[in-house]
């Protein structure tokens, strides 16, 4: 297991985000969202308590995956309906075949690099490899909802995960981009994974750090 543990460049605050998350939550209403007959997962749970307590009992069932054992306790305490699970993320997804699929996906992605060392350099960065294997969980159709950091803070400190959001995003200034832009890559990436954009909307998290939200259905599904 990838013992290399994510950690937040501020101290987080809880409440702001989970009045961010309520509000995530009216936008989807407002596009006739019954967020009562779905099957969520939270990816990178942490302890739970940053923002997923303020969906999960809007949900009809949800499953969380956090790699660090040490917070299976928190969870358990915050979390006590949902299904835990202690494993790599991105491991399991590119490894494992038949997953569950899930109508409500939650990817609160870390930022920068992490995960396994390759020449002393994290391999996994931000939700990259996450949405590579995302059709995995995914039946026919799914909302997601996943971290984008616009303007990271203190970006010329971190060269090689600049040099990873370059060759991501495919353009040399990655430092402040902008949402028009983001909207249309994402809708982009989408499509070649086999998958139509139904709607799309992106919630204010933090002053560095938006949540966007994507309904994606399967090409000819």
């Amino acid at each position: 297991m990838n013992n290399n543990i994510r950690s937040s460049p501020i101290e987080p605050n809880k409440e702001l985000f989970h009045a961010r998350m309520r509000q995530l939550i009216s936008v989807l209403q407002k596009h006739d969202t019954d967020l009562r007959n779905m099957t969520a997962i939270e990816l990178f749970a942490r302890g739970g308590d940053w923002h997923t307590m303020a969906y999960a009992d809007e949900v009809r069932s949800l499953e969380v995956w956090e790699i660090d054992n040490r917070w299976e306790l928190d969870l358990k305490k915050n979390l006590p309906k949902a299904k835990i699970k202690i494993i790599d993320t991105i491991e399991t997804l590119r490894n494992s075949v038949d997953l569950p699929k899930f109508d409500l996906i939650v990817i609160d992605n870390p930022m920068n690099q992490y995960g396994p060392s390759l020449n002393n350099v994290p391999q996994y960065c931000e939700h990259f490899e996450v949405l590579e294997n995302i059709p995995k969980l995914i039946s026919n159709e799914a909302i997601l909802i996943f971290n984008i950091n616009k303007k990271p803070i203190n970006y010329e400190q971190w060269p090689l995960w600049k040099k990873r959001r370059e060759e991501f995003y495919g353009v040399l200034n990655t430092d402040n981009l902008e949402i028009d832009f983001l909207f249309e890559f994402y809708k982009k990436l989408f499509s070649e994974l086999g998958f139509e954009v139904v709607f799309y909307e992106c919630v204010k998290r933090h002053d560095y750090l938006d949540y966007f939200v994507y309904k994606i259905r399967k090409m000819n599904g």
